[in-house]
């Protein structure tokens, strides 16, 4: 007779797949069927249940690794069909230029030999004139698209970028060329929310757009400064709709349903809460259409729908164990999208909210839950993000009720009654939006002590997010242990990190572009900050941010930006704004000096070239560098050419000698001449250059040249990721990639 599966079996299941992503070749999660007479043989449910939770796991990431895009189809043009899933971004390039993108889901590539990517992120540059003729949210399209592969960035302290692509199921970047060509019209709920989302968006003040974020979830509104100050304030999690907003909705509506029986004693199936169950489904069903019904959504609503199931089929299942199976089951159905932080905090909030309704009755309850929230969830958000808010436990406490009972609510009545009763819903969006813009000056003077002393500031490593899900885990039926590991995770987080002796030097992957950290003890220098536009996420919000927080660097000692090209000064406004600088030199700072030097201890900079301000040939007035140890010497020298390069030798001559060179121009065939490369010849080149690059750098010249003299070993940020260099170790260590061999199958570029 077969034994029911237990709590710990259910949970033994979804850790095996999950450890599935952690294989370098899915297939190896195969072998897991030699152990299973093993643990038959021991009679041990959770290691049998954990096996075969291995081999789905691996079953799944081979198909998934066979379905990839194929090689031979990248760069180039083929006709795809689609629906346009999300709401379409736009962004203006230049005066009579923009950028529209979005997502394209329900994929067919035509050509049998490209066929596999399902869902793409595509973009298309539409002139001014022509922007009545771009993509529609909600139709089915066909269009000439060129597919390339997705953003493959990855750094110590952040999380990669094929983690989220993975997560999201995005197969592949596609830049559309012509027009769409309509196959199928958006269908009517499609249609109502883009309208609903043209007339918000024709409104004046913040309010509107919260509004949309919250009713319609439309966050185009809310620019890269404001998101920054939602993240200190710690309310994100209110404003993308996720886990939480299904979870407060659902308990608002069985509070609301709830309420006649405490008068009044229904029989039947309405009096075993059946009905409740049905119309909470019903309410939250609408609203995860009403607002896209993204992943996240999803997700989290098929979490709600298995802990109502139960109760409307009359089961005796605990919320909690439905959750659990249904948990499971998407991990089993996806590993990947452990990969993503919506798939945590959403599974997280839900948890909590579940586990939490039962516990916390009474007056207080709802304010007790909330606090449960925030103090639990803190540890997920360190992990995924780097940062948390010191004050989002009195933050949430003011806007999780306004939001959840109030704006939510009111904003839905009013989107339901809009077609029959526009008055009363102008009126009820109303009063949404003057709630929110009564609480501006408020959320302002909290932001301001926020910036000064409440946001804490810290990455968090894999062992102490997992202490921090388990505690979540444990909250229900052993809070004392899970408090035990929340105090563990808090540790973690205030740990004094002793100052290293150790000189290193990291070239960030930033993609097309340059960013150097040199450190050594205490001291951190900085050289470029990669690219970056002023109103989008730039590398430095992106990689550095992330970086300094995981190296527990506040501060730095020099700032140097080789010349203004963007993908190498694109970051300098963050940083100006985040980080405490010692000394800027180069563009936007102080000139640089020719034959300028400086130490620390046992480190030297010399400056070999250039000003880094001048706007004519300002590639050839970068910033060049010498870095010296007693063990090594690097060379950076921007975005010099060939020819500048040759003044360079014969001004400096065997002062050039380095033991490793950081390519310039990211190796562009006008760079890193025979005469420099005669003279330096270094043992290893690093070249910092973004995967797939428009401009195909490295350049094969490039490499034939690094090859012939010297032969150099070369290292691409591209392919090897962030790559260190231990500089009081010499030539002879090897640099740390931060990719590898036996990095995860998922990681593996096409």
């Amino acid at each position: 007779m077969m034994m029911p599966l237990r709590d710990r079996d259910l949970a033994a299941l979804g850790l095996g797949a999950g450890t599935s992503l952690a294989l370098p070749m899915p297939h190896w999660g195969l072998a897991a069927a030699l152990l299973l007479p093993v643990a038959i043989r021991w009679r041990s449910a959770p290691v049998f249940a954990g096996l075969v939770g291995l081999m789905l796991g691996a079953i799944n990431g081979v198909i998934w690794h066979e379905s990839r895009l194929p090689e031979a189809c990248m760069r180039q043009e083929q006709t795809v069909i689609g629906r346009i899933a999300t709401l379409p971004r736009w962004q203006q390039l230049m005066a009579d230029q923009w950028q529209v993108s979005a997502e394209l889901d329900r994929v067919d590539v035509l050509e049998p030999s490209c066929q596999g990517p399902r869902r793409l992120w595509v973009r298309q540059y539409v002139p001014d004139k022509e922007r009545h003729k771009a993509v529609r949210y909600g139709a089915t399209v066909t269009a000439r698209v060129q597919l390339k592969p997705l953003p493959s960035q990855w750094n110590p302290g952040s999380v990669p970028d094929q983690a989220r692509s993975a997560s999201r199921s995005v197969d592949a970047i596609g830049t559309v060329k012509g027009e769409w060509q309509l196959v199928a019209e958006p269908g009517l709920l499609h249609r109502f929310r883009s309208r609903r989302v043209a007339a918000w968006s024709e409104g004046v003040g913040e309010g509107w757009i919260i509004l949309r974020a919250l009713i319609l979830g439309d966050t185009r509104g809310i620019d890269r400064d404001r998101w920054r100050d939602f993240r200190h304030l710690g309310v994100v999690h209110l404003l993308v709709i996720s886990g939480l907003h299904i979870g407060l909705l659902a308990a608002l509506c069985q509070l609301i349903l709830g309420l006649p029986r405490r008068f009044v004693t229904f029989r039947g199936e309405c009096g075993r809460g059946r009905c409740i169950a049905v119309v909470v489904l019903v309410i939250t069903g609408v609203y995860a259409l009403l607002v896209g019904a993204t992943l996240p959504v999803t997700r989290a609503y098929l979490m709600l729908a298995m802990t109502q199931v139960p109760t409307i089929l009359g089961w005796s299942t605990r919320s909690h164990r439905a959750l659990l199976l249904a948990l499971v089951a998407m991990v089993l159905w996806n590993p990947r999208v452990l990969l993503g932080a919506s798939f945590w905090l959403s599974a997280c909030a839900t948890w909590l909210l579940v586990c939490g309704l039962r516990g916390n009755r009474g007056r207080f309850g709802l304010a007790a839950l909330q606090l449960q929230m925030v103090v639990f969830l803190t540890p997920l958000t360190l992990f995924w993000f780097g940062e948390a808010s010191g004050l989002g436990i009195a933050t949430n406490l003011l806007l999780v009720p306004l939001v959840s009972i109030v704006m939510v609510p009111l904003g839905l009545i009013g989107l339901a009654l809009s077609e029959w009763m526009p008055s009363l819903a102008e009126g009820l969006w109303w009063l949404c939006r003057i709630t929110w813009e009564s609480l501006v000056p408020a959320l302002s003077m909290v932001l301001w002590y926020c910036r000064s002393v409440g946001v804490i500031q810290s990455g968090l490593s894999w062992i102490g997010f997992s202490m921090g899900v388990v505690a979540i885990g444990l909250w229900a039926h052993y809070p004392r242990r899970a408090i035990a590991l929340l105090v563990g995770v808090a540790l973690s987080v205030v740990e004094v990190q002793g100052a290293s002796k150790a000189v290193t030097l990291t070239a960030l992957d930033v993609g097309q572009g340059l960013a150097v950290i040199v450190q050594s003890g205490d001291r951190a220098l900085l050289y470029d900050t990669g690219d970056g536009r002023p109103d989008q996420l730039t590398q430095a919000d992106k990689v550095l941010l992330p970086y300094f927080r995981h190296q527990h660097i506040d501060a730095l000692d020099t700032l140097i930006i080789s010349h203004g090209d963007r993908d190498h000064s694109g970051g300098l406004d963050v940083i100006q704004q985040q980080i405490a600088i010692g000394r800027h030199l180069g563009f936007s700072g102080e000139p640089c000096r020719n034959g300028e030097r400086w130490r620390w201890e046992s480190v030297e900079f010399l400056v070999l070239n250039g000003t880094g301000q001048d706007e004519l040939s300002r590639n050839d007035q970068s910033c060049a560098l010498l870095i010296s140890t007693t063990a090594a010497r690097v060379l950076i020298l921007g975005d010099m050419s060939s020819s500048k390069e040759r003044e360079l030798v014969l001004f400096w001559r065997d002062a050039l000698a380095a033991t490793h060179l950081v390519v310039a121009h990211h190796g562009s065939r006008s760079s890193t001449s025979y005469a420099l490369l005669k003279w330096a010849r270094p043992d290893w080149a690093l070249i910092s250059a973004g995967f797939a690059n428009a401009f195909g750098h490295p350049h094969d010249e490039v490499l034939e040249r690094l090859a012939q003299v010297g032969q150099a070993e070369v290292l691409n940020t591209a392919t090897a990721g962030a790559v260190t260099l231990r500089l009081d170790q010499g030539a002879g260590a090897a640099p740390v990639r931060q990719r590898t061999r036996w990095s995860p199958y998922w990681l593996n570029l096409p």
